[in-house]
């Protein structure tokens, strides 16, 4: 976990500005912060050490300072990497995952994208051939937003804050993205919510000049296909050993955050022959709300897996208006998904027990149909009938009916269908299956747009690096391509899975129903929380919603009279973010 940020070919500002930038989000690396002038190109850099944590500076460099880079992230085969470059002469002046980048650049130049395992945002600069690419791994894990310079060039950073930061970048609303947040409950990648900021996508890198130029190329797709490859247990026990292995490499105390669920259970199944301490320190989220705390069903787990020490986290409606405008803050922009503030307590928690890395199990459920409205939606279609109207309806947080009543005409006129915006995402794999079609969706915009930012949004703000062993792109080319009977089979989700799981955990915890780690919004916004989502939803802007009929969308919630979760927690996300939005 770290934050990187860079201004190209520019000549409005200076190393001071990327100095500013990188200050910003300094708490994303609190261990050291530095920048470098590299001629017109302004890089900085904020490390929180977890590899080599004594000479890992950067921005970082060759032996000869020929090429630069600052970096976000790990590289998992770092070291096999660096056997390889020895071999041909390459020198090294630290243990640090980042020095490869330098030398594999030299080695192999933008093929070396292809020899990384890990999780990465990077930004490298060679002088002598005065090039650079910025770059963006396969599945979205590590963020990067950029923006257009006013004298031409561009700016990128690990958050939008940042950007915020440069004299000259017309700070705006993108009306179209607040607008879908109400249909989705997040904006839709590469758009954000304000004008002129973007996502430079997953898979994704720049190649550009000292003046700024650029070319905006893929290096990775996922492997979504009508072929299909069976993957036996053996196999899959094979790969996340071996995935499990190359994230165990870090030099800093380390947990697991344990839900209960199929996914988190099986990495610690898998951590459990790896671990390098007598115990695994586990945190789960811990209500005594029926139904929604997690911490009974990790206990199972911890039954039978003894190495495991586990710790509740535990959480009561409180942590909404306490934590809604750090939540916001750290996002820079609303999401509707109110578990934001449950990863958040999970790495307050592991930060006072000084952890620096926490493992999860973040990844199938996108690919492999895990979500419930996935399995109910599924069982019944095929690829001649698959009814995407019907799909976009089950997802949706605010039907056309309440657009009407709870958006003003301007503001929902910006956006007039939002189902085209589902639709062109899946334009390119409509020959799918529909449970491929869905998982594309889910893998490239649900991910990267809202449940990867979760991670690593409220870990940067706590200094926590989130590790996702489900998420190693091996394993994701291996999942995208196996067929629907191992991810949907009777109507059970992530099959393969769970029947893999059965080597190490009971019927009853692999095959029990699915629950979400989210907290009861709508329940306590009937109560204990009404008043202050009234107070809340009092204070929405007056130019773009309806506030009147928001409130008797409350009232009816609270009376039972409908059920308007979905629609409530984005208006309440909204509010605060334009709030915080006019007053930065």
């Amino acid at each position: 976990m770290c934050g990187i940020v860079g201004i190209i070919g520019s000549q409005k500002y200076s190393e001071n500005d990327a100095k500013k930038m990188i200050d910003m989000i300094s708490y994303r690396g609190p261990d050291e912060q530095g920048t470098v002038n590299l001629g017109n190109i302004y890089l900085g850099h904020a490390r929180l050490a977890v590899v080599d944590p004594e000479n890992g500076t950067q921005p970082m460099s060759n032996e000869d300072d020929s090429v630069w880079v600052v970096f976000n992230g790990e590289i998992y085969n770092h070291l096999e990497i660096r056997s390889d470059l020895q071999k041909k002469g390459y020198t090294f002046k630290s243990r640090c995952d980042t020095e490869v980048l330098v030398h594999l650049w030299r080695e192999k130049g933008i093929n070396m994208l292809d020899d990384l395992i890990g999780m990465f945002a990077f930004c490298l600069w060679d002088k002598k051939k005065e090039e650079g690419i910025l770059v963006r791994d396969r599945q979205g894990i590590k963020p990067c937003y950029i923006t257009k310079l006013i004298d031409g060039g561009f700016a990128f950073a690990s958050e939008i804050k940042s950007l915020l930061t440069l004299d000259g970048v017309d700070i705006q609303i993108d009306d179209v993205g607040l607008n879908l947040l109400h249909s989705f409950n997040y904006c839709l990648p590469p758009r954000t919510c304000y004008k002129d900021i973007s996502h430079l996508m997953p898979g994704t890198y720049i190649e550009f000049d000292k003046n700024g130029f650029r070319k905006e190329k893929k290096y990775w797709h996922w492997p979504f296909s009508t072929e299909k490859q069976d993957l036996n247990h053996n196999d899959l026990n094979n790969i996340l050993d071996d995935v499990i292995k190359l994230q165990m490499r870090f030099d800093v105390n380390g947990c697991l955050f344990l839900s209960g669920g199929v996914d988190s259970s099986l990495i610690a199944a898998h951590l459990f022959n790896n671990w390098n301490k007598d115990k695994i320190i586990s945190f789960s989220l811990n209500s005594k709300q029926e139904g929604y705390g997690e911490y009974h069903l990790a206990k199972s787990v911890a039954r039978q897996i003894n190495k495991i020490d586990l710790l509740p986290v535990d959480y009561d409606f409180s942590i909404v208006p306490e934590n809604i405008e750090k939540v916001l803050f750290h996002c820079d922009q609303p999401h509707g998904d109110f578990s934001f503030f449950l990863i958040r307590e999970l790495c307050k928690a592991a930060n006072q027990k000084g952890i620096i890395v926490a493992f999860n199990g973040d990844g199938p459920d996108e690919i492999l149909a895990g979500f419930t409205h996935n399995q109910e939606f599924l069982a019944s279609q095929t690829r001649t009938n698959f009814p995407l109207l019907e799909y976009f309806n089950r997802i949706c947080f605010m039907p056309e009916r309440n657009r009407q009543l709870l958006l003003n005409d301007s503001f929902r006129n910006v956006v007039k269908n939002p189902i085209d915006y589902f639709e062109a995402i899946l334009s390119d794999w409509r020959d799918l299956d529909p449970i491929d079609q869905i998982a594309a969706y889910e893998c490239t915009s649900l991910g990267p747009g809202n449940n990867l930012i979760k991670t690593d949004r409220m870990g940067a703000a706590l200094s926590i690096e989130g590790r996702s062993p489900f998420l190693d792109h091996r394993i994701s080319e291996i999942f995208a391509r196996i067929p629907q009977s191992q991810k949907l089979q009777n109507s059970v989700s992530k099959f393969l899975l769970k029947e893999y799981g059965l080597r190490y955990f009971d019927r009853e915890l692999m095959f029990r129903k699915k629950s979400m780690p989210t907290l009861p919004i709508g329940e306590w916004i009937k109560d204990p929380l009404y008043n202050w989502a009234k107070n809340t939803l009092e204070k929405l802007d007056p130019s773009r919603y309806n506030i009147e009929n928001a409130i008797l969308f409350l009232k009816k919630h609270k009376a039972g009279e409908a059920n308007y979760t979905k629609e409530l927690r984005t208006l309440l996300m909204s509010s605060y973010w334009i709030k915080q939005f006019k007053s930065s």
